[in-house]
């Protein structure tokens, strides 16, 4: 009996009036010493370093900065079919199985995603300039011919802030040349777990 009202009492002591009262009087004696001060003043300062750096990360995470450097060249060499199928194993590296469509009359969508049960189509657009409102207007035409949940287009390049619009308008997803570096990236690392060492 002794013992449970011991533990009891133990666990809640801090919600004692008078050892707040104690914990805080000392904290401040703490304080108004010159070597409490600055020792509060070094763990402020470390907590707000710690915050700033984490924000900092979290930033540069989202903006994809700490990804390898990849070289585009040979991606801005290829011609439009060859980016098509070159897109084929990114997206299927990524959860997707990916096919690209007929080519001719395909209705605006060069490749034609499935994930659970859902279809997604996407517009390939190997380009040396930046995508306009054009791309975005066929994938989602696109989008109803092949009665699609979804739609993407990809580029090696960059999209027009008209085109960045239109897309937000109609939830297309639109991935542009740094979202493809992160895409080959993640391909380089999930194939480099499976080959030996």
């Amino acid at each position: 009996m002794k013992n449970k009202r011991s533990k009891k009492n133990s666990k809640v002591w801090w919600k004692q009036p008078t050892n707040i009262i104690f914990g805080f009087c000392l904290f401040v004696g703490f304080l108004s010493t010159e070597q409490g001060a600055r020792i509060v003043a070094i763990i402020f300062n470390l907590l707000i370093l710690a915050g700033i750096s984490y924000l900092l990360y979290r930033y540069l995470r989202r903006k994809k900065v700490f990804q390898h450097i990849i070289d585009l060249s040979e991606v801005d060499k290829m011609k439009g079919l060859e980016f098509e199928h070159f897109l084929v194993p990114l997206f299927e590296k990524i959860g997707y199985k990916a096919e690209v469509t007929k080519g001719s009359g395909d209705y605006g969508a060069d490749l034609i995603l499935h994930k659970r049960q859902k279809k997604f189509v996407v517009q390939a657009k190997r380009y040396n300039g930046t995508i306009g409102v054009s791309a975005v207007q066929e994938i989602v035409a696109a989008m109803g011919y092949y009665n699609a949940h979804g739609a993407m287009v990809i580029t090696n390049n960059y999209f027009t802030p008209a085109a960045e619009n239109l897309a937000k308008a109609n939830k297309v997803r639109l991935i542009d040349r740094d979202e493809l570096v992160y895409m080959i990236n993640k391909e380089r690392n999930i194939r480099n777990k499976f080959v030996p060492s």
